[in-house]
């Protein structure tokens, strides 16, 4: 192989309907989302829904948040994405009930193969089950599922799957210890 074999050229395999769909949605995704305070959720979960995504009414989506695909993305219950996270809808993306996607948080569903020449692109969907909280600047990459209850330290980056109750953190994310909630 030589230099000239190697063509690292970032292209999307879609469509020319998705494309112009991809780029509808970033437009409005970067205005009219953005508009309403973050109080005023409904018209953002609306502007979603007309795109695809399948979200419970009592999500919260933070006006400065990033979402890419949204067709691929499911919400359940009281769950929130916080302040310019970004959530890579490649592929599916189910986040569960009552779960916490913080601040600066990145779901990846995408990434190339390092094997191919061409730089093809890999997708694999990211499940985030029930009660889980991924904290500030986390990254959750393609094909990692979150078990029930999991908690995500600040920073880490997670490559594999966790068990319910599960706390991780670092990089890569390590098992600390099970999550433990007490009475009041």
């Amino acid at each position: 192989m030589t230099i000239n074999d190697f063509i690292p050229v970032q292209t999307t395999p879609f469509d020319k309907k998705t494309k112009i769909k991809i780029h509808l949605w970033r437009l409005i995704n970067r205005t009219i989302f953005r508009v309403f305070p973050n109080q005023i959720k409904k018209p953002r979960i609306i502007l979603l829904r007309l795109f695809g995504a399948q979200l419970a009414d009592t999500v919260n989506i933070n006006r400065k948040s990033n979402i890419e695909l949204p067709w691929n993305l499911t919400m359940g219950h009281q769950s929130s994405i916080g302040e310019n996270s970004w959530i890579y809808c490649l592929n599916k993306i189910q986040i569960g009930e009552k779960c916490c996607i913080g601040k600066d948080v990145y779901l990846i569903t995408g990434s190339h193969s390092i094997e191919s020449l061409d730089f093809k692109m890999i997708t694999k969907p990211i499940i985030i089950n029930d009660g889980c909280w991924v904290a500030t600047g986390s990254y959750i990459l393609a094909g990692v599922v979150l078990g029930r209850f999991s908690v995500i330290g600040a920073k880490s980056i997670v490559n594999k799957n966790t068990n319910d109750f599960d706390v991780v953190v670092g990089n890569p994310a390590r098992f600390v210890k099970k999550r433990e909630f007490k009475s009041i």
